[in-house]
């Protein structure tokens, strides 16, 4: 028993949906869904339809049962099926047509006020019966006026009318600022990106993004992995100011530092210069993105270059390159973001020495860049490929030839000055001169077509072998020429060649080595001998031409008495310090005990003359 409270317990059945055609379109369907449709529709076929169902249903049911479902009602005539497709085919053309008079009519009607619209719709034999145009519609009867309806109405609309004012005048006010404010950041935009222009910056569209422009900072030969990382996007922000979009660079501002060590202590550092952090400008922006590209792509090549100087001291340690320079000094590159930089301190002694190396590096890679453009547009012979591959820069290996030449410059002034000052202080006239390769610019008037230009001409000259020449007057009529070069390539190394001026006495006491000498020991080792065996034979003609010339002969670097050996006076060189020392065997000591004078650029070398020594000594009277 349902509950008071809910719905209603029908006991009817479910209503049966009645099965016959409820229109002429349901009943056509119906007819086409069965074989043949109104084609195989005759009188025998559905006789035939009639008495078969007629078994069937006669085969289920008991003779004896009575069909109750037809008392009380007539049996049907049965219609025939010709007559039907006939009604039906008559009722689709009533229809048709009346669909077609309707379209005509409302076409005729609307034919007056637009006749072209009209046009297309009315039936061709309607146009040439009675035209366009021809038929109106007028309104019979006016609608009743009502005075106070009319008023509220026009006072709605009225209403309506300043509210859609008021509405107008606020969005013309907010399109108005919008626009103020759209032509003021325009303005501010366009004012960077022309004074961006002015300044020398090429300013393109972006790749794949036409209506964006950019800024193109990087290097056209610049090497693969760089080349394509120098467009900026230059975005407009919301006030206006231009965004450069720097996120091929990494979003970080980076430059090199290079450090000068000297027995573990920093004397020179060289910190890349940054931009005021008050300047916001857009050209001081596009110049530290240069800077960094460049810095990144100078430090990618220091890196390669690096695997092939092992022999020369260059490894990298963690994150920077290590070069050594001798036994007790470095120096340290490193890429550092500028936040990280290193404050400079002005105070350090070799600053220049690491600002020179900093700035060699930055100017040997533009070097490189120019030359690669030279390759590119200079003709070549047709069966030599330009495609070479990426070639190694010599970038740190000029400044390992320079430091070379330097550190060899200054050894061996340094030795042969020190043997100098022993001989001036000893009183013989010696003295030597430096002379270095001086080098300049080529003439522009001289200069052909695709030829590098003065500046790329003189950084050609420089990376050339160094070469520097010391001329060394032992005595007035005794000196050499020693003649160092330090070569780039294939080895980067010094090599020193001695020459003698024509009928030099040396040629006879000491020959130098014909192909020279590959290291400043073997040199200095030469220079040593040379000096002292010079210096001998000096003073053995000296005693020679004296007014009672005693006889002595020369025994290597020493004076002698060919009738007693222990009568001698020997010549040498003393290494550390350098220094000129004569000894002497010619006292009566029965000891057989020798005496030394020295001669050197120090405060406690001997005040007399060599000169008188050697005589003094030579003039004591034989035991």
């Amino acid at each position: 028993m349902a509950s008071p409270d809910g719905p209603p317990l029908s006991l009817r059945p479910f209503p049966v949906a009645d099965k016959a055609p409820q229109n002429l379109a349901e009943f056509i369907a119906r007819v086409n869904t069965q074989s043949g449709g109104f084609r195989d529709v005759t009188e025998n076929k559905l006789q035939d339809e009639i008495k078969s169902n007629q078994v069937v249903n006669g085969a289920d049911t008991d003779p004896e049962d009575v069909d109750m479902s037809d008392l009380g009602h007539d049996e049907e005539p049965v219609k025939d099926a010709a007559l039907v497709r006939m009604d039906v085919l008559k009722n689709i053309e009533i229809a048709g047509n009346t669909a077609m008079l309707t379209l005509d009519s409302l076409s005729l009607l609307l034919s007056k006020q637009n006749p072209t619209q009209a046009g297309l719709t009315l039936s061709q034999q309607l146009r040439e019966m009675v035209g366009i145009g021809t038929l109106g519609a007028d309104k019979l009867d006016e609608p009743i006026l009502n005075v106070n309806k009319e008023k509220d109405e026009e006072e709605v609309a009225t209403g309506w009318t300043l509210m859609q004012i008021n509405q107008a005048r606020d969005a013309a006010d907010e399109a108005g600022k919008f626009l103020q404010r759209e032509v003021d950041a325009e303005s501010k935009y366009w004012e960077d990106v022309m004074a961006v222009k002015k300044s020398g910056w090429s300013i393109c569209r972006v790749p794949h993004e036409r209506h964006t422009l950019g800024v193109k900072f990087g290097f056209s030969e610049a090497s693969p992995e760089f080349k394509n990382n120098g467009l900026a996007p230059m975005r407009r922000g919301d006030s206006g100011s231009v965004e450069l979009d720097l996120g091929r660079l990494g979003g970080v501002s980076e430059g090199l530092v290079v450090t000068y060590e000297k027995d573990g202590e920093v004397v020179g550092r060289s910190v890349p210069r940054r931009r005021a952090h008050d300047d916001t400008s857009l050209e001081s922006r596009v110049l530290e993105a240069r800077n960094t590209i460049f810095s990144q792509e100078l430090w990618h090549e220091l890196t390669r270059e690096a695997r092939t100087l092992a022999a020369y001291g260059v490894r990298p340690e963690g994150s920077t390159l290590t070069c050594s320079v001798d036994d007790s000094s470095k120096i340290i590159l490193e890429l550092v973001p500028l936040t990280s930089c290193p404050v400079a301190d002005d105070s350090l002694p070799d600053n220049s020495i690491a600002e020179a190396i900093f700035i060699s590096l930055h100017v040997l890679l533009s070097y490189a860049h120019r030359y690669n453009e030279l390759m590119r547009i200079r003709p070549i012979p047709p069966h030599i490929s330009r495609s070479r591959g990426q070639q190694v820069y010599a970038l740190l290996r000029p400044v390992i030839t320079c430091m070379a030449s330097s550190r060899s410059i200054l050894s061996c002034t340094t030795y042969i000055g020190s043997i100098t000052k022993a001989l001036q202080k000893s009183g013989l006239p010696a003295s030597f001169t430096l002379k270095t390769t001086q080098f300049s610019a080529a003439d522009p008037s001289s200069q052909g077509p695709n030829q590098l230009a003065g500046a790329q001409s003189l950084i050609r000259n420089i990376l050339q072998t160094i070469e520097f020449n010391i001329t060394f007057t032992i005595l007035p009529n005794v000196s050499l020429t020693i003649r160092g070069r330090t070569f780039l390539f294939p080895v980067t190394t010094t090599f020193y060649q001695v020459a003698l001026p024509p009928s030099s006495t040396l040629q006879g006491i000491c020959a130098p080595y014909a192909d020279g000498y590959s290291n400043p020991k073997a040199l200095f080792s030469y220079i040593r001998t040379t000096t002292e065996r010079a210096v001998t034979l000096h003073f053995l003609n000296a005693l020679s031409a004296s007014p009672n010339p005693a006889q002595w002969i020369q025994s290597g670097t020493s004076i002698r008495d060919p009738e007693d050996d222990s009568r001698a006076l020997q010549f040498t060189i003393a290494e550390q310090p350098v220094a000129l020392v004569l000894t002497s065997s010619f006292s009566n000591n029965p000891k057989g005990e020798t005496k030394s004078w020295t001669y050197s650029a120090h405060l406690d070398s001997e005040p007399t003359r060599l000169e008188d020594v050697v005589a003094r000594e030579t003039s004591r009277p034989r035991p």
